[in-house]
């Protein structure tokens, strides 16, 4: 008998596929968020799917729900925010690839503002079935890869 995480990952996927057409479509037609700049307040997380078959995915705030979408391998995706004033600004995913089911917190004001060690105005994960790697905003490369998180609030 399944895992509950395989059960719920497979519910996930037969949900998503009724969407396949429309998401794949809303990507397509997506504006891409305008790039960081001292004008523009706004955050930016991207998601890139780094693994090796589709990504089912569902982001969301507590104000906002992004609905299921679906990510070919090396597909990205992203949104903007205006950060909370108030320092209280999260968002948190869940992802599966086949029967790998995941959840994570793609941002989280206390640990993503400019001012923290992994700190980002563009805060771009590459997101693999093995776990979350934030790609480092100077550098362009890997440096930061934390554990799946074990529930989104």
């Amino acid at each position: 008998m399944g895992s509950l995480k395989e059960l719920v990952a497979f519910i996930i996927i037969m949900c998503a596929t009724s969407v396949t057409t429309m998401t794949l479509a809303q990507n397509a037609m997506a504006p891409a968020p305008a790039p960081p700049s001292a004008d523009n307040p706004n955050t930016t997380v991207v998601l890139h799917n780094g693994g090796s078959v589709p990504m089912v995915f569902h982001c969301m705030s507590l104000e906002v729900d992004f609905k299921t979408r679906i990510m070919m391998p090396g597909g990205t995706w992203s949104f903007e925010f205006l950060p909370s004033v108030s320092g209280d600004t999260k968002y948190a995913c869940s992802f599966a690839w086949r029967l790998k089911y995941h959840l994570f917190r793609i941002y989280w004001q206390s640990r993503d503002q400019v001012s923290g060690p992994h700190g980002c105005k563009r805060c771009e994960w590459k997101l693999r079935p093995e776990g979350p790697c934030q790609i480092n905003e100077k550098t362009g490369k890997i440096d930061h890869c934390p554990p799946w998180d074990s529930q989104l609030f």
